[in-house]
């Protein structure tokens, strides 16, 4: 990384609590930054990050064995001799290997005592950033935001070398993890921002300094946390707040809280939709048996998408937008939509046994939620529709409301079978039309929702799963049948 211990302390206004080796010099450099022990590699720095089920100073005797350079540890931590972390690497030191650094010496392994783990991890990460004078683009919104990652990486790849954030890098540890990979051979960067609290979009925004800013749209995801539709949106609309303010935004024409996005973005404006006028319009949508979209782009340029939903046309119309602002043609951006793929467990649709399966487990919220029925409605099929559906989480005070006004989404849809699973959607269950066959099983019989799933699943039939993460609805998907 070309970062030197001596640069780590006084970007974290850390100091040095403890040394294995008392003639250590400062002026030694890091290869990387782990916050997983089991992951770290030989003279990497590791955070000790501490969560609701987890506290990384437990594992940093581990870190050493593995050959860390040096631990970063929060000044809550005792600072006594009896601490955790400096009795606990005493009591290893032994089973601890000599290691040998650049210049032939003993690794000089030791302990860097800062404020806050989490608050020094960040401040790392903008201190690199701002050694590479490269586009970084962000990608937040309540739906969309992955795909469209996934999406514009694919087409930046054709003629650059593009950093992406793996899946769910999206906060204030995944974030600073992505940008650490930045190298020279770097060209650009793309992530997506997410969020679950006021404040947190603007700490992502102050660390990776964006140039482009993207919002997909506005949702209820993480509404429990929030008053109103309105403080989700000022939430989003933090990412124009950075310090260094994004020279160009990207910004949904559809979406209700469009008029208050452009007000408050600086630079640039650049608009995609379908319904509205704007730079970037889909027009002329059609739609295939399976639900796979084509449009005309601007009423010009034929365009076939090939996966599926009328919400992948925005995901589509944000990516062309970027790409535009890139530099890359039409014609090679139609040939690398032709090649894309989507991230698993999102409308990811398959075939097996003569059994179709829309997984879209990796996440629900009531737009996604709304954008699946959406789908679902335009998909052919020989046999039953079977919706399994698992609890839209982090809603609040809005949990029952939402799951009621979902099962009169169901009842006007074409799904002829419902699952539910979880504490909430008993009350889609509940509010289903009569005659329609449903069933509902609590968190501890999830294994009885598999079974009555497998003894309703036949040759011709669709099925389509949902449900927050946590949830973790791919497991109710039959072992023969997954991807």
């Amino acid at each position: 990384m070309g970062l030197k211990i001596a640069e780590i302390l006084k970007i974290t206004g850390g100091k040095t609590l403890w040394s294995k080796n008392k003639n250590f010099s400062i002026d030694a450099e890091i290869s990387g930054i782990s916050t997983d022990s089991r992951k770290l590699k030989r003279r990497e720095l590791f955070v000790a990050l501490k969560g609701g089920k987890f506290d990384g100073n437990n594992f940093i005797p581990d870190a050493f064995k593995k050959g860390a350079i040096a631990a970063l540890v929060p000044k809550q931590s005792p600072q006594s001799p009896k601490s955790p972390y400096t009795s606990s690497f005493r009591s290893h030191r032994t089973a601890i290997p000599a290691r040998q650094d650049l210049a032939g010496g003993r690794n000089p392994q030791f302990i860097i005592q800062v404020p806050d783990t989490l608050q020094a991890l960040g401040d790392i990460a903008k201190y690199y950033r701002k050694k590479f004078k490269i586009p970084l683009i962000a990608v937040t919104g309540s739906c969309g935001k992955t795909t469209t990652k996934e999406i514009t990486a694919s087409i930046l790849s054709s003629q650059f070398k593009v950093l992406k954030s793996p899946n769910s890098y999206n906060n204030l540890i995944g974030l600073p993890l992505t940008i650490f990979n930045i190298t020279g051979k770097t060209d650009m960067i793309i992530v997506e921002m997410g969020m679950s609290h006021p404040g947190e979009i603007k700490r992502l925004a102050e660390i990776a300094r964006p140039d482009i800013a993207v919002i997909t749209n506005v949702g209820k995801a993480h509404i429990g946390f929030f008053n109103s539709l309105k403080d989700v949106a000022e939430a989003k609309a933090e990412l124009f707040q950075a310090p260094v303010k994004p020279k160009i935004s990207i910004l949904n024409r559809d979406d209700k809280f469009f008029p208050y996005f452009i007000s408050e973005a600086d630079g640039r404006a650049i608009t995609f939709g379908i319904n509205k006028q704007s730079d970037f319009r889909a027009e002329k949508i059609s739609f295939d048996s399976l639900g796979r979209a084509s449009f005309s782009l601007n009423g010009k340029k034929k365009i076939k998408l090939p996966f599926i939903g009328k919400g992948n046309i925005y995901n589509v119309l944000a990516s062309i937008s970027i790409a535009y602002c890139m530099g890359i043609k039409i014609e090679n951006v139609i040939l690398s939509l032709s090649q894309a793929k989507l991230p698993s467990q999102r409308t990811a649709l398959y075939k097996f046994d003569g059994i179709r399966i829309l997984d879209d487990t990796y996440n629900a919220n009531p737009l996604s939620f709304v954008n699946l029925l959406e789908t679902v409605e335009r998909i052919k099929v020989r046999g039953k529709k079977i919706l399994v559906f698992g609890d839209m989480l982090e809603l609040g005070e809005k949990e029952r409301e939402e799951h009621i006004k979902a099962g009169r989404l169901i009842s006007d849809s074409s799904i002829d079978v419902l699952i539910t699973v979880g504490n909430n959607t008993k009350f889609t269950s509940e509010t289903i039309s009569a005659g329609r066959k449903a069933w509902h099983f609590d968190n501890n019989n999830r294994h009885n929702a598999r079974e009555k799933l497998e003894s309703l699943l036949g040759k011709g039939d669709l099925l389509i799963l949902k449900g927050s993460r946590a949830m973790e609805m791919e497991e109710i998907i039959p072992t023969g049948l997954k991807d």
